[in-house]
């Protein structure tokens, strides 16, 4: 059979091109209770209001790639003053930082030039909190230098010296440099220094965006310029009430899905929810999901529950990578005509990678499903919301054959 043969013959009832169309499906109810910020399409770091989407970009071997809708879980920036205008600076080591232009496109980036001091320059971030033994952080910030060269990174903590250090290269373009540790031995409270160990001719670096959150994983930018930590709340998707109903049954026994995604962000060893079907009941008796399992990143895990009974076992699937993961197709096939549901079947598709079927269980109650969740799911109390860009999700009615799920991941 060809592989024009293989594409399904009815088009899908849902078709969300996030990173193509750069907008939102007016279908789907979207929020989040503080403003967010993402790469546009122009290569700037912006800002969208609270409520308002953000569809994602970056730069990949210097052209701008578009990643989609960007959907992460509530993070706070623990750095107290992270503009760029309030940074320190150890004034012994032989002059103060000028101005630069930062990846927003204003002027409060932080130039240091490391040719001329004496001594060891430092960033000076204020942290109006205590950091926690045993818990993991991660550091980000945007750095840029006239030539390329590597710096060392010190992180200190005013009450207890060096506690995590590492290399970190700097180039003649804006990158986001990303720094996870767990702290051990050693807190942190009231100021964060970054030192930067290399001096030398034409050494010199500029500084933007300076973020330090709990989690082993960085998210996007939480500007804060007041002196005082600032959140940035959940985004939640969902596709909900009549808007739901128009694509789905109400018997839920037939449908397709193709997911293409990015969650190669997040850290492994805890599971991370990508799409989730649920209902009205707070004890989730009646859910169909699936999302990053917390033993493997070549792991898919599945849930499919009716009237609190399984339709499907737990499942565990394997794909041939990290990468394979993230473009999916599955179908879904459950037959409620018959007292024992007869004729199921839940298959997924990784990448055109060959089929993995999902085991069959006992539970034979139609599932009272009510919405769809993309990424996160804010009323479940056991998974991490983790950070997703959605770049395309097809949504069929039918259930589509092997082949044409191995088909629509190629």
């Amino acid at each position: 059979m060809s592989i024009s043969q293989n594409f399904p013959e009815e088009g899908p009832t849902l078709n969300l091109n996030f990173a193509g169309s750069k907008t939102l499906d007016p279908r789907i109810t979207f929020s989040r209770t503080t403003t967010g910020t993402y790469m546009d399409a122009n290569g700037l770091i912006v800002t969208a209001p609270a409520d308002a989407p953000r569809f994602d970009h970056r730069y990949v071997n210097g052209e701008i790639e578009s990643l989609g809708l960007l959907v992460e879980e509530e993070r706070t920036n623990l750095v107290t003053d992270s503009n760029g205008g309030d940074y320190g600076y150890d004034m012994s080591s032989g002059g103060s930082p000028t101005n630069d232009i930062a990846p927003d496109g204003s002027t409060v980036a932080c130039k240091y030039d490391l040719s001329s001091n004496t001594g060891t320059p430092f960033l000076n971030c204020g942290v109006d909190t205590t950091l926690t033994n045993g818990v993991t952080y991660t550091m980000s910030m945007w750095v840029k230098g006239t030539t390329e060269f590597t710096v060392n990174l010190a992180f200190v903590g005013e009450t207890n010296y060096t506690v995590e250090s590492r290399n970190m290269d700097v180039t003649t373009s804006w990158t986001r440099e990303t720094y996870t540790f767990t702290l051990s031995g050693n807190q942190i409270n009231s100021r964060l220094q970054v030192f930067f160990g290399t001096q030398g001719e034409g050494k010199i670096i500029s500084i933007w965006g300076a973020q330090l959150e709990e989690g082993a994983f960085a998210t996007s930018y939480i500007p804060r310029s007041a002196g005082s930590q600032s959140t940035r709340e959940l985004d939640r998707a969902v596709i909900e009430g009549s808007n739901f109903t128009d694509i789905f049954n109400t018997n839920f026994e037939h449908f397709s899905m193709f997911v293409n995604y990015d969650n190669t962000d997040i850290d492994d060893g805890t599971n991370y929810s990508i799409i989730q079907f649920w209902g009205e009941s707070t004890n989730f008796d009646n859910r169909v999901e699936f999302y990053k399992d917390n033993d493997s990143p070549y792991h898919i895990e599945t849930r499919a529950f009716g009237g609190g009974s399984a339709i499907f076992s737990n499942g565990n699937l394997s794909a041939g990578s990290t990468a394979a993961t993230q473009k999916l197709a599955t179908s879904w096939s459950v037959d409620y005509s018959t007292s024992s549901g007869a004729s199921r079947r839940w298959a997924f598709s990784f990448n055109g990678e060959s089929v993995d079927v999902v085991n069959d269980a006992t539970g034979t109650t139609v599932p009272s499903l009510t919405r769809i969740g993309f990424g996160i799911n804010p009323t479940r109390t056991d998974f991490d919301g983790g950070k997703i860009h959605f770049k395309q999700i097809s949504l069929y009615s039918n259930t589509l054959t092997d082949s044409q799920l191995q088909t629509l991941t190629k």
